[in-house]
C-alpha cells in the first residue's frame, strides 16, 4: 500500500506539471495568434484614406504602407481577429535641442475613413493641426468606443450630434477650436461616462439639466470655455464626482451651496467667471476637498470660518474678489494646506498668528488687501514655505523668524523696525531667496544680520530712510544676482576695499552717493549685468580702464544725474555688449567714444 500511495501521488505530480504547463502555453499561444493576426482589410483601407489627407514632414506615419500589415503600424493595435482597436496618431516629438513643441506642419483633415473602424476601442490624436476641420459625422459609427481624446488639434465646427451613437463612451476629451456653439443634447445619452473634459472650445449656453444622467461621471472640466448663466444647483446630483472644473467661462449669480452634497469632490475650481454673493460656508463641509480655487470673481462678504474644518485641504484660492473682513483664524487649522492665496481683496484687521500652524511649508499669498498691525512671531514657522504680504498696511518690527522662509515679500507697508527681537537664526537657518522689503519705512544703518543671507539671490531694501556705508559683507554674499538699495538717504562714498562680489545687477541711483568712481570698485563684479548709479553726487574723472574693469556682459550702465567731470574713457568702446549708457547731466567735455 505504501509503495502504491507512493506511484499514485507521483502520477498525480505529472498531472499537476501538464496542467501547469497548459496554463502557461496556452496564453502564449493566444499572444502568438494575435501577433500573426493579419489587418482587416477594411480597416487597413480606412488608415490609408485618413493617411492621404496629411501632411507629414517628420514621418511619423511612414510605417503605414499599402501591402503591409496595418497591425504594425505606428499607434495601431489589432484584437485576435485583426480588428483595429486602439488609434494614437500623435505629431512628430521635437528633434534634439529644439524647443519642447509639437511640429504645426503636421496637418491634415480629420477624416470621415476613421467611422468605419468599427471595432475601435480607443481613439487617441494629439497635437495634430486639422485646419478647423470639424468632427465627421461618420464617427458615430464607432459605437464600441470607450476612450476618445482630441487634444490641441486645432478643430473646427461643432461637436456634432452623432456623438450620443457612442453609448460606450468612458473617457470623453476635446481640446480644440470650434465655433462658437451649445453642447449638443445628445451628449446626455453617454451614461457610461466616467470622464468629460472640454477644454477651451467656445462651448456657449447652460449647462443642461440632463447630464444628471452622468452617472457614473468623476471628472467634468468644462474650462476656458463661454459657458454663462448660474452654476445649476443640480450638480450636487452627481454623486460620484469628484473633479469640478468651470473655471474661465462666464458663469454669474451665487455659488449653489448644493455642491454641498458631492461628498467625493477633491477637486472644485470655479475661478475666472463672473460669480457674485458669499463664499457658502456648505462648502467647508466637504470634507473629500483637496482644492478650492473661487479666485477672479465678484465675491464679497467674509471668509467662512468653517472652511477650517476642511482637514485634506492642500490649496485654497480666493483672491481676487471683493471679500472683506479679516482672515479667519480657523485657517491655521488647516494642517494639510500647502497653498493659502487670498491676495487682491479688502480684507482687514491682523495677520492671525494661528497661520503659523502651517507646517507644511505653505505658499502663503496676502498681498493687496488692508491688513494692519504687526507681522505675527509664529510665521517663522513656515520654514522654506513663502510669505507675500505687499501692498498692505503692517507696522512695527521684521520677525527675524521670517528669514527661514524661502520667500519674503512685504514692500510697500509701514515696517520701521529691523531690529531682531529674537535669536537670529543660524546660517544653515536661513533659507530666504527672495527678501523684499523695500518700500518701507526702515531707518538707520544696514543691519549686520544681512550678512547670514548665504542663499539671498534677490535683496530689495530700496525706498527706506537707510543711512550710513554699503557693508561688503553684503555684497559678497555667495548667491546674490540683484541688490536695490536705491533711493536711500545713504550719503556715503562706494566701498574702497578689495573684495569680490557675484552681482549681477546693481542698483544704487538717489542715494546720495559721493566721491569718485574707482577701477578697483568696478573690478569688483565681474559678474556684472546691469549698474545703476544715477542721480548721486558722485564726482571726478571716469577710470580711465573703465572698459576693461567692468565685465564685457555689461549691457546697462547709467551715470546720469552726478557730477563727474573730464573726458570719457576711450577703452568705453570696449563694452561690445553695451545696450544702455546714460552719461547725461555731468560735466564730461570731448567727445564720446563710438561703442560698437
Amino acid at each position: 500500500m505504501p509503495i502504491k500511495g507512493g506511484s499514485r501521488h507521483r502520477g498525480s505530480g505529472k498531472w499537476w506539471v501538464i496542467s501547469l504547463v497548459v496554463v502557461i502555453i496556452l496564453p502564449l499561444l493566444a499572444r502568438v495568434c494575435n501577433a500573426a493576426a493579419t489587418c482587416s482589410t477594411g480597416d487597413s483601407e480606412a488608415l490609408l484614406i485618413f493617411k492621404a489627407g496629411f501632411n507629414d514632414p517628420g514621418n511619423i506615419l511612414a510605417t503605414w504602407a499599402n501591402g503591409t500589415d496595418c497591425c504594425g503600424w505606428t499607434g495601431v493595435v489589432c484584437d485576435s481577429s485583426g480588428r483595429v482597436i486602439k488609434l494614437s496618431v500623435l505629431s512628430p516629438p521635437p528633434q534634439r535641442g529644439q524647443p519642447l513643441v509639437r511640429n504645426p506642419s503636421f496637418s491634415g483633415v480629420v477624416g470621415a475613413s476613421l467611422g468605419r473602424l468599427t471595432a475601435l476601442q480607443s481613439l487617441n490624436i494629439i497635437n495634430v493641426n486639422f485646419s478647423g476641420s470639424p468632427i465627421p459625422v461618420a464617427w458615430g459609427g464607432l459605437v464600441n468606443l470607450n476612450f476618445l481624446q482630441l487634444f490641441s488639434t486645432s478643430l473646427g465646427g461643432r461637436i456634432p450630434g452623432t456623438i450620443g451613437k457612442l453609448v460606450l463612451l468612458e473617457t470623453l476629451t476635446i481640446f480644440g477650436n470650434f465655433l462658437p456653439h451649445p453642447l449638443p443634447a445628445e451628449i446626455c445619452e453617454l451614461t457610461r461616462l466616467q470622464t468629460v473634459d472640454i477644454e477651451a472650445d467656445q462651448i456657449r449656453g447652460s449647462l443642461p439639466a440632463c447630464i444628471t444622467a452622468w452617472k457614473n461621471v468623476s471628472v467634468i472640466r468644462f474650462t476656458a470655455n463661454d459657458l454663462s448663466g448660474t452654476i445649476p444647483p443640480f450638480l450636487g446630483d452627481l454623486a460620484t464626482l469628484t473633479l469640478l472644473d468651470l473655471s474661465n467661462n462666464h458663469f454669474s449669480g451665487k455659488i449653489p451651496s448644493a455642491l454641498a452634497k458631492l461628498h467625493k469632490l477633491q477637486f472644485l475650481l470655479l475661478s475666472e467667471n463672473r460669480l457674485t454673493g458669499q463664499v457658502p460656508p456648505a462648502l467647508g463641509t466637504i470634507a473629500s476637498l483637496f482644492s478650492l480655487s473661487l479666485s477672479q470673481n465678484l465675491l464679497s462678504g467674509s471668509i467662512p470660518p468653517l472652511l477650517g474644518s476642511l482637514q485634506n485641504l492642500f490649496s485654497l484660492d480666493l483672491s481676487t474678489n471683493h471679500l472683506s473682513g479679516s482672515i479667519p483664524a480657523e485657517l491655521g487649522n488647516l494642517t494639510a494646506l500647502q497653498s493659502l492665496t487670498l491676495f487682491s481683496n479688502r480684507l482687514t484687521g491682523y495677520i492671525p498668528p494661528e497661520l503659523g500652524n502651517l507646517r507644511h511649508s505653505p505658499n502663503i499669498d496676502i498681498s493687496n488687501n488692508f491688513l494692519s498691525g504687526s507681522i505675527p512671531q509664529s510665521l517663522g514657522n513656515l520654514v522654506q514655505g513663502s510669505l507675500t504680504a505687499n501692498n498692505n498696511r503692517l507696522t512695527g518690527e521684521f520677525p527675524i523668524g521670517l528669514l527661514k522662509l524661502g520667500s519674503v515679500i512685504l514692500s510697500h507697508n509701514l515696517l520701521s523696525n529691523l531690529t531682531p527681537s529674537g535669536p537670529l537664526p543660524s546660517s544653515n537657518q536661513t533659507n530666504v531667496f527672495f527678501l523684499h522689503l523695500d518700500f518701507n519705512h526702515f531707518t538707520g544703518p544696514l543691519p549686520s544680520w544681512l550678512a547670514n543671507l548665504s542663499q539671498g539671490i534677490e535683496i530689495f531694501l530700496n525706498n527706506n530712510y537707510f543711512t550710513g556705508s554699503i557693508p561688503v559683507s553684503l555684497l559678497i554674499l555667495p548667491q546674490l544676482n540683484f541688490l536695490n538699495l536705491s533711493s536711500n538717504p545713504l550719503a556715503t562714498q562706494l566701498p574702497a576695499t578689495t573684495f569680490t562680489s557675484n552681482v549681477g545687477i546693481l542698483d544704487l541711483h538717489s542715494n546720495g552717493l559721493h566721491g569718485p568712481i574707482t577701477s578697483k570698485f568696478l573690478s569688483s563684479f565681474p559678474n556684472l549685468f546691469q549698474v545703476f548709479l544715477q542721480h548721486n553726487h558722485l564726482s571726478g574723472p571716469l577710470p580711465a580702464d573703465i572698459g576693461s574693469v567692468l565685465p564685457q556682459i555689461i549691457a546697462t550702465l547709467d551715470l546720469s544725474y552726478n557730477d563727474l567731470n573730464g573726458t570719457v574713457p576711450s577703452s568705453i568702446s570696449n563694452l561690445k555688449f553695451l545696450s544702455f549708457l546714460d552719461l547725461s547731466h555731468n560735466h564730461f567735455t570731448g567727445p564720446v567714444p563710438h561703442i560698437p
